[in-house]
């Protein structure tokens, strides 16, 4: 073999051993049964829960490394009723039934759960490692205690929890009483902010609070004293503005199905939207459960946009681009401090980081 020959291997072995500069897909599933939703602390930790099949909360450190901080793999479901045990001792031993989301506190101290068929709000303090009852009496399912203090309200499967950006607010998805419900942290009061506490479609332009909800199965904070909420079998997004109206901004029919991307919203189908949350621009990231997909809806344009997942097809398969990866049921997705996407990608019992979300431009 010649100089040249030795060079050019030399040169071919040195070019394969060069790193890659594709965006790569982050698998997290070590051990996790049906992840659902996701939260980010300050040092880039991630938090999660398992629904009623894992009952645990979970850790995601920056350096991969998956911990299940609270809770017992126990038996779970809506026909157990309220089973919650552990409060006042370590979190670890804990019992939680069907959670489904969780919210970080600004002080990085505080995680508000979302305790669903246990019909409470459960706070882990994540310094001491301690785990208690925050809102909700349990026992049986009800509604009660609006304007009064939240730790002797009734609630009826509250599924989901987000805090507002100062820490100031808890806003809880009570499902089962038709109602989103706010606690005021200072005060420890609870009140509706929408909902009458009848199933049925709400009227445009009405007072949220004088208007039925069909299974308001998440919400979340938008900006200018704006509320975001989804309707699970409603199959429609919608939002109560500054002065309490409630209006639909995605799926005006209510019709399940999948259309209309990259065209208004209001016109599109969805299937089961089960979180929202939002991205830094104000943009509501839309987890489409049933559709299989995360879809994404901007305020400025009203249009709606595909941003993960293959629609209407439920699958394993990973990809580097979001866009080609199958989801199955996801239930929580969001974008972390370096601009990341996180799904939880429940039937599949994983978590998965994209390294960026699809531009909508």
């Amino acid at each position: 073999m010649n100089l040249h020959s030795y060079l050019f291997m030399f040169v071919a072995l040195a070019l394969t051993c060069v790193p890659s500069t594709q965006a790569k897909t982050t698998v997290f599933d070590s051990g996790m049964i049906q992840p659902f939703s996701l939260v980010f602390g300050e040092d880039g930790t991630a938090y999660g829960v398992e629904y009623e099949k894992g009952n645990r909360v979970f850790s995601i450190k920056p350096d991969g490394e998956v911990q299940f901080i609270a809770g017992r793999n126990t038996p779970g479901g809506k026909k157990l009723g309220d089973v919650a045990e552990g409060d006042g001792g370590n979190m670890a031993g804990a019992r939680f039934n069907g959670m489904h989301e969780l919210a970080l506190h600004p002080d990085g101290k505080r995680v508000f759960i979302a305790d669903t068929f246990n019909h409470r709000v459960r706070l882990l303090d994540l310094k001491v490692g301690s785990v208690s009852t925050f809102a909700g009496t349990g026992g049986k399912a009800g509604f009660g205690g609006d304007g009064g203090p939240a730790s002797k309200a009734k609630f009826d499967q509250p599924y989901t929890v987000t805090l507002d950006s100062a820490g100031e607010k808890l806003l809880i998805a009570d499902l089962g009483n038709f109602r989103v419900r706010e606690i005021d942290l200072k005060s420890g009061t609870v009140r509706t902010v929408a909902g009458n506490g009848e199933k049925g479609m709400p009227k445009d332009g009405e007072p949220a609070t004088s208007q039925p909800l069909v299974s308001p199965r998440a919400a979340c904070y938008g900006p200018n004293g704006i509320i975001y909420i989804a309707s699970r079998n409603g199959n429609a997004v919608r939002k109560v503005d500054a002065m309490g109206n409630i209006h639909t901004i995605v799926s005006k029919s209510g019709k399940k199905g999948y259309s209309g991307d990259g065209g208004p919203a209001k016109n599109a189908l969805v299937n089961g939207p089960k979180h929202l949350c939002l991205d830094d621009a104000g943009n509501l990231i839309i987890t489409d459960d049933v559709n299989h997909c995360i879809r994404l809806y901007s305020p400025k344009t009203g249009k709606i946009h595909l941003v993960a997942g293959v629609p209407q097809k439920a699958g394993k398969q990973i990809s580097n681009n979001p866009l080609k990866t199958q989801l199955n049921r996801p239930h929580g997705a969001r974008l972390d401090a370096q601009g990341r996407l996180w799904i939880a990608d429940s039937m599949n019992h994983r978590v998965l980081r994209f390294e960026k979300m699809p531009s909508i431009d």
